[in-house]
């Protein structure tokens, strides 16, 4: 097993987990891998979107992470719970994670003096405001549980993800969630020009190397 781990020793993250935490159900590890990610985009053109922000810990730490001037970070969600569970998902049947609100996400931004980058995005996504989200994007962070509602926000998503984009599925491979880790298995044996990598951590992540039609 490899022992090596940054996240203990970086200061600066060190100090953004701090501030997320308790906003999150994400761990520290996959907190650090999108610490990391968004810190070797700052190249790269188009905005952040976040679909399943529970209290808005990953979200803000994507935003306080971000060097690119401009950039904006959308953080979407029902703030309702999980919807669309379906066959294909084995522990959720539909409103977990529902202890939240759109007021925890804006204060938490607050705090973290994000504000102006942030969007929050109440409602069903992408079928109630993808309309308010731009048509380039350079990362997407999907952490919605469940096979349909993930497969919906990657369908929406690809097409506006620029060359060099990220796209990383949260709960892949995790117990109850095999309905997304069925979704990203069968989308990247159907779809080229993208690389992929499965981090043991619990993180799938999708590189987009060419253009569509390429």
């Amino acid at each position: 097993m490899a022992s090596h781990a940054p996240w203990v020793n970086d200061s600066a993250f060190r100090h953004v987990y701090e501030a997320v935490r308790n906003h999150t159900l994400v761990d520290m590890m996959r907190l650090y891998e999108l610490w990391t990610l968004v810190r070797q985009l700052g190249d790269v053109e188009g905005d952040f979107l976040e679909v399943g922000v529970w209290r808005g810990g990953s979200g803000c730490l994507m935003a306080m992470a971000d060097q690119r001037k401009g950039r904006s970070v959308f953080l979407a969600d029902t703030f309702s719970g999980v919807v669309k569970a379906g066959t294909h998902d084995t522990s959720y049947s539909g409103g977990e994670h529902a202890d939240t609100g759109v007021d925890l996400v804006v204060g938490l931004a607050e705090r973290c003096q994000v504000a102006d980058k942030v969007r929050v995005l109440a409602g069903m996504f992408p079928e109630s405001n993808a309309d308010r989200v731009s048509d380039k994007l350079a990362l997407v962070h999907i952490d919605v549980d469940v096979f349909k509602s993930a497969l919906d926000v990657l369908l929406w998503a690809t097409p506006r993800l620029v060359r060099g984009g990220v796209v990383v599925f949260d709960d892949y491979g995790f117990y109850g969630c095999e309905g997304v880790t069925r979704m990203v298995n069968e989308f990247v044996t159907q779809n080229q020009g993208y690389r992929f990598v499965h981090n043991l951590n619990g993180h799938a992540i999708m590189i987009k190397v060419a253009d569509d039609g390429e």
